[in-house]
C-alpha cells in the first residue's frame, strides 16, 4: 500500500510545487455538493482528471488506506495529509518561523492586515503603475498559499502544505532552510 501512495505522491510532485494545488483544485471541483468529502467515485474520477492511470484495485486500496475512520469517504484534509511528503523537524521549524512572522495577530491565520508592514508592495510593478492597490497585491500574494476556498486567509496548515510541495523538490534541509531564510528574510 505504501508503494502506491509513494508513487502517487511522486507523480503529483513531478509537477512541482503546484502539483498538490492542482490536484486539490480538481478534487474541489468534483465535490459538487461542497461536503469536502470524497466518495470512491469522486476519488477515482479526480485521479483520472489529474492524468493518473491506476488499476481500479489500486485506487480502491489507496482509498481505503486514506479513509482512516472507515466511513467509506475521504475527508479532503485526510487526502491532503496523505499526499504531503514527510518533512524533517528542521523544515517544519523554519516553516513555522516564517508563518509566525506573517501572522502578526497570532490568531493562526494570515490575512491582508497581517501582511501590512511585513510584505512591502512598494516596488511591485502593478503597484507602481497604479494597476493594483496594495490590498489587491497582498490578496494576490495570499492566494498563492490559500489552498481551499479563496477566502483571503491562509491557515498554518495551508502554508505548511504549500511548502511541503516546494520542499519536495529541494534535496537537503540545508538548502530548504537557506531558501526560506532568503525568501522571508528570517
Amino acid at each position: 500500500m505504501a508503494d502506491i501512495l509513494i508513487d502517487l505522491r511522486a507523480k503529483i510532485l513531478e509537477r512541482g510545487p503546484n502539483g498538490i494545488k492542482c490536484i486539490s483544485r480538481i478534487f474541489r471541483h468534483l465535490d459538487v455538493d461542497h461536503s469536502e468529502w470524497l466518495s470512491l467515485k469522486e476519488f477515482s474520477d479526480g485521479l483520472k482528471a489529474f492524468g493518473l492511470s491506476l488499476p481500479e484495485s489500486s485506487v480502491e486500496e489507496l482509498f481505503k488506506y486514506i479513509d482512516k475512520d472507515g466511513e467509506n469517504g475521504i475527508l479532503f484534509e485526510e487526502f491532503l495529509q496523505a499526499l504531503r511528503p514527510p518533512m524533517s523537524q528542521t523544515r517544519i521549524s523554519i516553516i513555522n518561523e516564517a508563518f509566525a512572522k506573517f501572522d502578526k495577530t497570532g490568531d493562526g491565520v494570515i490575512t491582508v492586515e497581517d501582511l501590512r508592514g511585513v510584505y512591502s508592495v512598494k516596488r511591485h510593478p502593478k503597484y507602481l503603475n497604479g494597476e493594483m492597490t496594495e490590498d489587491q497585491i497582498l490578496r494576490t500574494f495570499l492566494d498563492v498559499f490559500d489552498q481551499g476556498v479563496k477566502d483571503g486567509t491562509v491557515t498554518e496548515e495551508e502554508f505548511t502544505n504549500y511548502y511541503s510541495g516546494v520542499g519536495a523538490n529541494i534535496d537537503t534541509d540545508e538548502d530548504f532552510v537557506k531558501m526560506m531564510k532568503t525568501a522571508w528574510k528570517i
